[in-house]
């Protein structure tokens, strides 16, 4: 989808506008001054100056600063706004092969997936008729799930492998984290899952600054993401990564594809005190964290589940042959009673917040606010 709306707020993604503080106005003339001053404007303690408003033209969006033509993509549902100048290693998730092989389909989100769900619409509150922008939205999952209680999800990701009904359904941008192409303060709310880790640590600060400046002063970002640290607790998912590894091995489990979606990962992040340093260098504040220990999920979702999978494939293989170019076969789509009792099993992987959220460990779910204050 494509409305007036989301037109209203999109902006080059890597120009920025003359006007700003003593501190961040501009000191070149054209758009070398965009290209040379960008981090240093952009990371400003007021704000940074605002990206420069794109006008409409036959075949997409022209920017008047270095006059880029950004397509608008009616068919795909999305616009086209990914820099025309590189800006960093891209992640391997905008392979179009890498998201056949990670094959999400578009149920609702259940198991861990749906705990993160909920932990957002928790923290970050968003309320009816609020805007809330999916930073990495991949496929488009979680923007659907956010949309259906009235909030107005837009999403925006480097890969334009977006589910059909989310491409009918919420705004989509086609664009790089690190230089988000909206105008300042577009989104009363934005939320990141699953997506820190794949970036260095220049990437993470780069993609909170750009966080920062298109939230209001009253915004509120969401973060699931996990610093490089453990709680003893932590052992028991490390022991049942251990087991699934050795039931991947005897062809028990798909273990390559959790394997595949982890494989990019940079891990940047060394502790919550870096994080609250990095937050703090992008203008952000950690204003509410709770952490992730995982006992319920290691055994539901990582070992007993992907043995099921595991069955299902295999009997689904052997009825149809072996796939094509080597690759194994996916999973059938769940039914309806497989859902309602993934659902069900989600409410009591959920115990792993309620009993353990206090307990420090790597992975975590943040509420930031602009602020610098640690």
């Amino acid at each position: 989808m494509i409305s007036p709306w989301l037109l209203e707020r999109v902006a080059c993604p890597i120009c920025l506008e003359r006007e700003g503080c003593v501190q961040c106005g501009a000191t070149a003339e054209g758009h070398e001054g965009c290209r040379r001053d960008y981090g240093r404007r952009a990371a400003c303690a007021c704000g940074g100056p605002d990206k420069v408003r794109l006008g409409s033209e036959e075949g997409g969006l022209r920017c008047p600063c270095c006059a880029a033509l950004y397509p608008v993509q009616r068919a795909g549902g999305y616009v086209d706004l990914v820099p025309r100048q590189d800006v960093g290693d891209v992640t391997q998730y905008a392979d179009h092969e890498f998201h056949e092989r990670l094959g999400t389909t578009d149920a609702p989100p259940v198991l861990s997936a749906r705990v993160k769900a909920d932990m957002m619409r928790r923290m970050l509150d968003p309320r009816p008729g609020e805007a809330v922008l999916d930073l990495g939205c991949g496929a488009g999952k979680l923007a659907l799930f956010t949309a259906a209680r009235g909030v107005k999800a837009a999403g925006v990701d480097v890969a334009p492998y977006f589910l059909p009904r989310a491409a009918r359904e919420v705004d989509l941008v086609l664009g790089d984290l690190r230089r988000l192409p909206f105008r300042k303060a577009a989104f009363p709310c934005a939320c990141s899952l699953d997506v820190l880790e794949h970036l260095d640590e220049a990437g993470v600060r780069e993609v909170l600054v750009e966080a920062r400046r298109s939230l209001p002063s009253s915004g509120r970002l969401f973060v699931y993401t996990h610093a490089m640290e453990s709680s003893r607790i932590a052992l028991f998912q490390r022991a049942a990564n251990w087991l699934a590894r050795r039931l991947g091995e005897a062809g028990l489990i798909d273990h390559e594809r959790e394997a595949l979606r982890k494989s990019d990962h940079r891990n940047a992040i060394l502790s919550h005190e870096h994080f609250d340093r990095l937050c703090a260098e992008a203008g952000l504040r950690v204003a509410e964290r709770r952490y992730y220990n995982v006992v319920l999920k290691a055994v539901i979702e990582d070992l007993l589940l992907r043995l099921y999978e595991g069955a299902r494939r295999r009997r689904a293989a052997r009825a149809a042959g072996p796939a094509p170019g080597g690759l194994s076969a996916a999973a059938p789509e769940p039914g309806r009673i497989a859902l309602a009792v993934a659902l069900a099993l989600t409410w009591l992987m959920k115990l792993d917040v309620v009993l353990f959220g206090g307990v420090r460990t790597g992975p975590f779910f943040g509420l930031l606010r602009p602020g610098r204050g640690a």
